[in-house]
């Protein structure tokens, strides 16, 4: 099995680097937590049916006269969705040989996050570290970007939409919220799809031109095609990066940039129309890197606007989400890191949903 770090390019020797301070490490990509993005319901372990219940059809006639009632006839509708979690779970492993005595920065190794089991080897921290953010981008991958249908170009199966070599079974575990929106918006149950002409451009450097108004046009038309029922709930934009900067660009030509902002906790929180605005970089940094064909990206410009409480994903428990094992087995010289989740995604009220793509 290979090892979890590749050290074949690194020149080690008595002057290496004595501290990580003397290291260089690629920032990871900006992520939200799951539950800032999505409500997070637990307790789903397996087939579970969530039951949706609609309003009243009409009521209220001109009375008959003579004591005699106007009896309803309508019914509350009702329908109902299924909670189908999938386990996901992975085990990586590194030989303890393979740690080289002379890598001294690892005396003082990063420590893993907060939210991750405790390591005491301080390299196998170190790892934790990075694998604890690849462990949130699968729990993302999966609830947002999953397809059962996922195939990259060439596999002569699927939808082919990824890139050439990626390997398909990362993807097609489950339909997630993105392949939800694409087939309920064939059967146009959502709310409304605004078209993001940009996306069907014939190249990825024409792609990326977006017109000056798109983000605003985007915002605008989602809301206004909303419909009033989904205002009644707590709405948020959630959108790519490249929209979010065209905004920008848009704001500041206009020089209104100071004035669609607000001050929350000593940071500026953006919002359109006082909705707020959760900026998806790691959509960007998705679509980028699994969904390039060689010519075009498949859709990088997104937004959806929804009710988080909307959006939900089921899991068994959120402690399985956010911790891992890390051990060593003196019998195999290697440490270990093992972890495992249950994880689904449903959009409940389709007609409370606004896409653009």
């Amino acid at each position: 099995m290979a090892e979890i770090v590749d050290l074949n390019n690194l020149t080690l020797s008595v002057e290496e680097a004595r501290s990580t301070s003397e290291c260089v490490f690629e920032n990871l990509t900006e992520k939200s937590m799951l539950s800032d993005t999505h409500l997070i319901l637990t307790g789903v372990e397996s087939d579970k049916l969530i039951p949706i219940f609609g309003k009243y059809g009409m009521t209220g006639k001109a009375s008959a006269g003579n004591c005699v009632d106007n009896l309803g006839n309508a019914t509350i509708p009702t329908s109902e969705k299924t909670w189908t979690p999938k386990l996901i779970k992975g085990t990586l492993e590194h030989c303890q040989d393979n740690i080289p005595d002379n890598m001294k920065f690892w005396k003082k190794s990063r420590i893993a996050a907060n939210t991750w089991s405790e390591v005491n080897n301080e390299f196998m921290a170190f790892i934790s570290d990075r694998v604890s953010d690849s462990i949130l981008e699968s729990q993302f991958r999966h609830a947002e970007f999953g397809d059962v249908n996922a195939s990259p170009v060439g596999d002569a199966t699927g939808d082919e939409t990824l890139t050439v070599g990626i390997d398909k079974t990362y993807f097609n575990v489950l339909n997630g919220m993105w392949s939800q929106i694409f087939t309920d918006q064939a059967g146009a149950k959502l709310a409304y799809r605004y078209t993001i002409p940009e996306n069907a451009y014939v190249t990825t450097a024409l792609q990326t031109v977006l017109a000056a108004d798109r983000a605003l046009t985007t915002f605008r038309t989602l809301y206004n095609k909303i419909g009033s029922t989904a205002k009644k709930s707590t709405l948020v934009f959630q959108i790519t990066s490249s929209l979010f900067n065209n905004w920008q660009d848009f704001l500041e030509d206009k020089s209104l940039v100071f004035n669609l902002s607000r001050a929350e906790n000593g940071a500026t929180t953006f919002n359109y129309r006082g909705i707020p605005i959760i900026v998806r970089d790691d959509w960007d940094e998705t679509i980028k890197t699994y969904y390039d064909n060689g010519t075009t990206l498949f859709l990088p410009h997104r937004a959806v606007l929804a009710s988080l409480n909307n959006i939900p994903i089921g899991t068994s428990d959120t402690e399985s989400l956010t911790s891992l094992k890390s051990f060593y087995v003196e019998k195999d010289e290697k440490h270990y890191i093992r972890f495992a989740y249950k994880i689904d995604m449903k959009i409940l009220v389709e007609k409370e949903i606004a896409v653009a793509y």
